[in-house]
């Protein structure tokens, strides 16, 4: 087993409820390999548009996907 530390942000529409946000990253980190554990390390508002915010994921994920 190979672990990995990842730590990148991650777009979070404000369609998506806070209620729902745990089950929103795991589904994007599971996207990247199998989650062993997971942090919201920061929150702000998107520069881009003002319905996203960005959050920021420290991880460690086994058997990564190369992505």
């Amino acid at each position: 087993m190979k672990l990995r530390k990842v730590d990148f942000y991650l777009d979070w529409p404000r369609s998506k409820k806070i209620t729902n946000l745990r089950r929103f990253i795991i589904e994007n980190l599971m996207k990247k390999g199998e989650v062993i554990r997971w942090s919201i390390v920061n929150i702000k508002d998107s520069v881009e548009s003002p319905n996203i915010k960005k959050i920021r994921i420290k991880a460690v994920l086994a058997n990564s996907v190369n992505s």
